[in-house]
């Protein structure tokens, strides 16, 4: 097979944290140089494994290894947000690439798209607490699986892919808006502040729903449900890794779900050796985004190079399930770089940022 030359590379950490002595080294430098050093040295170590792994386009090179030992075992997945972009293409390629048994679960049914590869599906309440929602996942995944009763009915792997965007409420739109309702009707005044105060809360309400409550719930679902060795898997955003002004909500519930992540990470894989991750795209391949920055309009490579594409992120996903060893460790989060280009070619590279 000739040689890709657009193919990309991840660089992230092996999948077990350093020893103790390791850790215990930096602390004797100043500025910060050693802590570089050691994370740069992660980055090599971990890039050297995975030399010879790398994908692009919708196609991935499977020259480098046989993946017939890999494929005798089959595996349970639970996508939580199935019916969404991203996770369609997670179900798509989960199912019918690897021939892995799918649970979706999501707030919306799933259209005839979705159902390539999916095995069962999960109905997610749209509206309710947090606590709801984790009583309906966790209700559904042990029907689905039979109660967990043995390791083949436990999953492999859960991926949080469920998410939304929106940005803080405009004070200025909001005000025209008022003045315009309140001219056509004639109605008393309402206090212009409180309601902005209102739709300023709901706004954050609805992003931590979408955002943070389901990677919660998966977590929830995943102390009961995953086998030893398992992966969990959430989909994070590279722009909550600082301030977001102008889109209070959506950073502060995606930056909840990075700490999340991290908080658990270590736990989990002391417990049951279980790998969990935040993958961290600047901005997935949607229709939506495509029209939010007139992908379509022409503007050159600049604009695609924006969005990741979400086969690039399944592919990297299902890689880590079926082999572990080439997974980040426990807690890390991986930031996710499109690397396209407005012919449909090009890729995308992960790399460890925490």
């Amino acid at each position: 097979m000739a040689a890709n030359p657009s193919r990309v590379l991840l660089a992230a950490s092996r999948a077990a944290p350093p020893a103790a002595s390791a850790l215990l080294r930096p602390l004797v430098c100043a500025g910060g140089t050693c802590a570089s050093r050691y994370l740069t040295h992660q980055r090599r170590q971990f890039a050297r494994q995975r030399f010879g792994r790398r994908h692009s386009g919708d196609e991935f090179d499977t020259s480098s290894f046989d993946r017939s030992e890999q494929r005798k075992a089959n595996k349970n997945v639970l996508v939580v947000g199935s019916s969404g972009v991203l996770g369609k293409t997670l179900v798509t390629h989960f199912g019918r690439q690897h021939k892995w048994n799918v649970v979706g679960a999501d707030v919306s049914p799933p259209d005839q798209s979705a159902q390539k590869g999916l095995g069962d599906f999960v109905q997610l309440p749209k509206d309710g607490t947090l606590a709801d929602l984790t009583g309906e996942l966790y209700k559904g995944v042990s029907s689905h699986l039979h109660g967990g009763e043995t390791d083949a009915t436990h999953l492999d792997a859960i991926v949080c892919a469920s998410g939304g965007w929106a940005g803080d409420v405009d004070w200025a739109d909001m005000m025209e808006r008022h003045t315009e309702q309140a001219n056509a009707s004639e109605l008393e005044d309402v206090n212009i502040e409180e309601e902005y105060a209102r739709e300023a809360a709901r706004v954050c309400e609805r992003m931590l729903r979408m955002n943070y409550f389901p990677v919660v719930a998966g977590g929830q679902v995943g102390r009961r449900f995953m086998k030893s060795g398992g992966l969990f898997v959430i989909i994070g955003a590279s722009a909550a890794l600082s301030p977001t002004p102008g889109m209070l909500g959506y950073g502060s519930a995606k930056a909840a779900a990075h700490h999340y992540l991290q908080s658990m990470g270590p736990a989990s894989s002391e417990e049951n050796d279980v790998t969990s991750v935040g993958i961290l795209p600047l901005m997935i391949d949607t229709p939506a985004n495509r029209e939010m920055l007139g992908a379509d309009d022409g503007g050159g490579d600049e604009r695609y190079n924006k969005m990741v594409k979400p086969i690039h992120i399944a592919i990297e996903i299902g890689e880590w399930i079926e082999r572990p060893h080439l997974r980040p460790h426990a807690g890390s989060l991986v930031k996710v770089i499109a690397k396209n280009r407005r012919d449909g070619s090009g890729g995308a590279a992960f790399h460890l940022v925490r």
